[in-house]
């Protein structure tokens, strides 16, 4: 049994670092750039920063970028693209202020990402929007979250530290981590892969059943024998099972286990706009486009799914995550710029 799936959480699961060249990468970027360190309000974390600024000296609007899951650099690096590179280039010629940072233990951030729970990553994010809210070039009444994959659960927890006047969710699920999000990944990247319908089953229990664990939660030591009697169960190998205790047996996991997304969605009064890619085998846009939609309350929230794109928002016929390295288009432009244009639209309103 391939259990290995159960570690595709989100964009953290391919990273692959030192590939370059990829035609969207910006070759010139002729505007402000600011390298700034960020404490946390907690002080447990030094945050490395990039601070991209429009060209001129007028105030402007800002969004603050949160990565997937998984310990990320300030360009979310994944399969030799640079996403959030890409997408603030884009944001920052189109007016924009956009920072980006190194998450908590990631390049020359400081802190431990494998003891963060969400709350942390929340509020490394509402750390980086506070800075942003400060800065002279800024409009602070302006500023956002845009949250990739788990970013999007992230940005609403950032929402109640550090409000924001809107937010941009690009895969970021409405529905729970686990079991739903996992149990549906786990069944379509299966499926996708040519598994049978046995293995995918399989999978799926195992799934149900590290859910139940978490739940239980016991100590440590319980919750890590529970999860590995589940991956025993599923077939899972010795070095799988180790694999996956080091996601699963976590307070990340157990957080996860009890975070309930769609009444923090609910509880939102700004303007959101949630984009998912069609054949998205990570977070289904069948399933978690329609609870988004039923969930934002404000007039001026858009939920979309974008036709042919993946988890990445790259051009795709099937979604399948060894295609990610193989596609050159970092995120489709048509997807960059329903981003800016919705922006555009929000920034305006008194």
């Amino acid at each position: 049994m391939n259990i290995d799936l159960l570690l595709a959480t989100f964009a953290g699961y391919l990273a692959v670092f030192g590939l370059s060249d990829r035609p969207q990468d910006p070759k010139v970027r002729d505007y402000p750039i600011e390298t700034i360190q960020i404490r946390t309000a907690s002080g447990t974390a030094v945050l490395d920063a990039e601070l991209t600024l429009p060209k001129g000296r007028g105030r402007v609007p800002a969004v603050v970028l949160i990565t997937g899951s998984g310990p990320q650099d300030k360009n979310e690096e994944i399969a030799g693209h640079k996403p959030f590179l890409v997408l603030s280039d884009h944001l920052t010629k189109s007016g924009y202020a956009v920072l980006r940072y190194d998450d908590r233990g990631v390049g020359r951030s400081t802190g431990d990402f494998a003891t963060a729970t969400p709350q942390d990553l929340a509020s490394d994010a509402a750390a980086a929007l506070a800075y942003m809210k400060s800065h002279p070039r800024v409009l602070s009444e302006k500023t956002g979250y845009i949250g990739h994959s788990e970013g999007g659960y992230l940005a609403p927890i950032a929402q109640q530290i550090e409000p924001a006047a809107f937010h941009v969710y690009l895969a970021g699920p409405a529905l729970p981590l686990v079991p739903d999000v996992m149990r549906t990944q786990v069944q379509d990247i299966g499926r996708a892969e040519g598994l049978s319908d046995e293995v995918v089953a399989r999978q799926s229990r195992a799934v149900n059943e590290i859910s139940s664990a978490l739940l239980k939660s016991g100590t440590p030591a319980e919750l890590r024998e529970d999860i590995t009697k589940a991956l025993k169960n599923s077939g899972a190998s010795g070095s799988q099972i180790r694999q996956n205790l080091a996601v699963w047996a976590t307070p990340w996991a157990s957080a996860y286990a009890r975070h309930d997304p769609v009444a923090q969605l609910a509880g939102l009064t700004i303007p959101v706009l949630a984009l998912f890619g069609e054949h998205d085998l990570q977070v289904s846009a069948r399933e978690n486009s329609p609870v988004m939609r039923r969930a934002l309350s404000h007039p001026l929230s858009d939920v979309r799914t974008l036709p042919g794109l993946n988890h990445l928002f790259q051009p795709t016929r099937t979604g399948r995550i060894n295609e990610y390295i193989r596609i050159e288009t970092t995120i489709e432009p048509t997807a960059l710029q329903a981003i800016a244009t919705w922006l555009d639209m929000i920034v305006q309103v008194p």
